[in-house]
């Protein structure tokens, strides 16, 4: 098979769609983006293990039929973890829990072991780094579509040093990979709290700053996350597992936070506005917004400001006009 990008390029051949949305010439989607069709025999928590599970199959050239294109209609980890596989099968079969564990610590921004961690932190650094040796190329594009070929063109090369020599990678990993221990390292002091609410799938963490999401992501399985932070300060977010097509668990329906957001501004006391993202966002957050969009101190105690987000989630849960699933979402096909 070969990579070939999505758009114009893709339209008319026969193609596998790898963490995205199928087109109109899709014979096969390996995704666990909400409605993609993806057999169900093969479904997964990440893309990536849904492709392992693909060429794991017997049925896997009579599935693909006359494809020989695989693409994505977006780039992050997982999707290129899973387009990779496609491409290299007998290496991806080789380091399939490797692969894996990069793909979910990617996707889901939880800890699945420090190789996996570092894999991950290596590729935001060559994306995003001005010392990366994507950095010009990058730079000169403005369409999405053509930023997403760039980046896997590039970046499927660096998979198997990924894979097999991570540490030769430090220079883009390292500044980020110690955020996410120094995170780890915040839990093991005292005065960090956690308090999990079975009954809402909502996890509250009391702690001095927002740290990595890794780190976090690590203490609790809950779907809903909330950050309690010094001076007032309130992160709310639901998890990117409760996007997709999960399949180790179930998650609640996510809960519109628009209505909680004109809420608490209707007696918020200090500057800034009560901002909740779209609720089918992938990460959606809730937080108390400055002029320049970073977290503002809220008026609101931290007692109280739980008290009424647990309110408001337990008196919404049957309410269809706020819930969002991927099992009924409209993703526009």
């Amino acid at each position: 098979m070969q990579y070939v990008p999505y758009g114009p390029e893709l339209a008319g051949v026969p193609n596998v769609i790898v963490d995205g949305l199928a087109n109109a010439s899709t014979v096969l989607a390996l995704s666990h983006w909400p409605r993609s069709a993806t057999p169900e025999a093969l479904k997964a928590d990440t893309s990536a293990e849904i492709v392992l599970n693909y060429l794991h199959s017997p049925d896997a050239e009579a599935l693909r039929g006359a494809a020989e294109a695989v693409s994505s209609n977006h780039f992050d980890i997982d999707g290129l973890m899973g387009l990779w596989a496609m491409l290299n099968p007998a290496e991806a079969l080789e380091h399939a829990e490797l692969v894996i564990a990069i793909a979910d610590c990617g996707d889901f921004e939880r800890w699945s072991g420090e190789h996996a961690a570092k894999a991950v932190c290596a590729l935001h650094g060559l994306e995003s780094m001005d010392s990366s040796p994507l950095h010009d190329g990058l730079a000169a594009i403005v369409d999405p579509l053509e930023r997403t070929a760039y980046l896997y063109n590039e970046t499927l090369p660096f998979v198997p040093e990924l894979l097999r020599d991570v540490d030769s990678l430090e220079e883009y990993w390292h500044d980020e990979y110690e955020r996410v221990a120094t995170g780890r390292r915040l839990f093991e002091r005292e005065g960090i709290e956690m308090k999990e609410m079975p009954e809402l799938d909502m996890a509250v963490f009391t702690l001095p700053e927002d740290v990595h999401p890794i780190a976090v992501n690590e203490r609790t399985q809950c779907s809903r996350v909330v950050l309690v932070m010094d001076e007032f300060r309130y992160l709310v977010r639901y998890r990117y597992e409760s996007w997709v097509e999960y399949q180790s668990r179930e998650f609640p329906p996510r809960i519109d936070l628009g209505p909680f957001a004109e809420f608490l501004q209707t007696f918020e006391g200090n500057p800034g506005y009560w901002k909740a993202d779209d609720v089918a966002s992938i990460v959606p957050v809730l937080r108390l917004q400055d002029e320049d969009e970073d977290v503002a101190s809220s008026s609101i105690t931290p007692g109280l400001f739980v008290k009424l987000l647990a309110q408001f989630l337990g008196e919404n849960a049957q309410n269809e006009s706020l819930l969002w699933s991927p099992a009924t979402a409209d993703m526009g096909t």
